[in-house]
């Protein structure tokens, strides 16, 4: 089958790599003339694991083709599956310009020869495609909805670092239509026969009921991702044991199978804003999602508290006395370069706030010419904020190191030549917070090593 993808950002460039995969022939679109540039001299900046490689072999046996002529690549295609970002620059909430200019622009040149089925991707809020199927119809008055063409709900659920997994072999795939389009569900067999095969879950429904799974799931993920947190915050004051308690809890059949994991917060471009989408949803129809307004609450409370310990274990950073923290990790998590709404990025901002040199280092920000574009212009321009090119550099003369990104590579470093580059003035062992909790004691054992949810005397003592 003949696909187009209109949009080549990051969940455009996944899905289009993936549909050769599964043995489609694809179009990606891109009206942006500088991003068709980039396109054309492969200079992509999107970081995820295998990604690269099956661009360049699709591309390379004419499987996938780019172009930026709308009315070309839509003319023979059974599918269009619309994946332009909606985020705005900032990072927050939702911009949908882009997505309406390009139906726009797929109204105009859409065939009447054929039927076309127009997939809705990227993440819109609760209500969105019944608004574009409205304008739709407005727009093409001649062609009718379930015959000619249909506008098809169907978000991404795909992770940073896992994506490419994500979308071949899915939980469940969402399909929401707003009428009984037998049109829509013969194309949607055909474009997803390989998934199917997998006997993996189609859910049908209305086009709100689709669009607020999406939201309705990551909103429980972050809210079990803030419990843990909390609750490790406990563990650490009444001394029980966190890895014990999470063992304890995901055995209970009531809880889940799948462990629970503490962390530095939820962050990155999807976590964080569906949460706020899912609470201004509620908001609309005049009343509070409780839950969802405390989880953000407790993320941010949670984050604050990760600088605040650091600042606490290492006393203040004066002109007399400057203090030097080793930060590992600025992408929200491991095998992603996202660093928006980063809890690392906002760790590092109060750090530098207080007064404390940062010597930051993550393993997908090694050209760090390209990297500095990308990071706060407050952090980049702050004399104390140092980018260094590898982890035992940013550990010279470090007086505490925090673990913020869960990359296997920092379970695999010398941590004796750590312990050497370390700052030892102090009479005391060097420092490590780690908030992923991912190091063998064994390893550092010469550190003082604080895990998150670690008894608050035991830290205490171990300095």
């Amino acid at each position: 089958m003949l696909i187009t993808v209109a949009g080549s950002g990051y969940v455009g460039a996944i899905v289009s790599a993936c549909l050769c995969e599964i043995g489609h022939d694809v179009v990606l679109l891109e009206l942006d003339p500088e991003k068709f540039e980039v396109l054309q001299s492969r200079q992509y900046s999107i970081y995820e694991p295998g990604l690269m490689q099956m661009l360049a072999k699709h591309l390379d046996s004419g499987k996938l083709k780019y172009s930026q002529n709308i009315e070309e690549s839509i003319r023979e295609t059974k599918s269009i599956i619309v994946t332009v970002p909606t985020t705005k620059a900032c990072g927050n909430d939702l911009d949908l310009s882009q997505l309406h200019n390009y139906l726009d622009q797929i109204a105009l040149h859409l065939s009447d020869e054929h039927y076309t089925g127009i997939f809705i991707k990227t993440s819109v809020p609760v209500g969105s495609c019944s608004i574009l199927l409205k304008n739709f119809q407005f727009a093409r008055p001649d062609l009718k909805c379930g015959i000619d063409y249909d506008i098809i709900a169907n978000p991404t659920v795909l992770r940073e670092g896992s994506a490419i997994h994500d979308f071949m072999m899915p939980s469940r795939v969402l399909i929401g239509i707003n009428n009984d389009s037998q049109k829509a569900k013969e194309l949607i067999e055909e474009m997803y026969s390989v998934i199917k095969n997998l006997n993996t879950p189609f859910i049908y429904s209305n086009y709100e009921t689709v669009e607020l799974i999406r939201y309705a799931t990551i909103g429980f993920v972050v809210t079990k991702m803030a419990y843990i947190n909390e609750i490790a915050t406990l563990c650490e004051y009444s001394g029980a044991d966190i890895d014990a308690v999470m063992k304890g809890m995901t055995l209970d059949s009531r809880v889940a199978s799948r462990s629970f994991e503490v962390s530095p917060g939820f962050g990155g471009t999807s976590y964080p804003r569906a949460a706020r989408i899912l609470q201004n949803i509620a908001l609309t129809f005049g009343f509070d999602l409780e839950t969802i307004k405390g989880t953000i609450k407790s993320n941010d409370k949670h984050i604050k508290r990760i600088s605040k310990k650091a600042q606490e274990l290492i006393g203040p950073s004066t002109e007399d006395d400057r203090k030097i923290i080793a930060v590992w990790g600025l992408s929200f998590k491991a095998q992603t370069s996202d660093i928006r709404e980063s809890p690392s990025v906002k760790v590092i901002d109060d750090l530098l706030s207080n007064g404390y040199i940062v010597n930051a280092y993550d393993p997908a920000y090694i050209d760090l010419e390209k990297t500095i574009n990308k990071l706060p212009y407050n952090i980049v321009s702050n004399r104390n904020f140092n980018l260094v090119e590898s982890p035992y550099i940013s550990a010279h003369g470090a007086d505490i190191i925090l673990i913020m990104t869960n990359w296997g590579d920092f379970a695999k470093l010398d941590y004796r030549k750590v312990h050497e580059l370390m700052n030892k003035n102090k009479k005391q062992k060097p420092i490590i917070l780690d908030n992923r909790n991912m190091l063998q004691q064994n390893v550092v054992q010469d550190f003082c090593y604080i895990r998150y949810g670690d008894y608050k005397q035991k830290q205490v003592e171990s300095l």
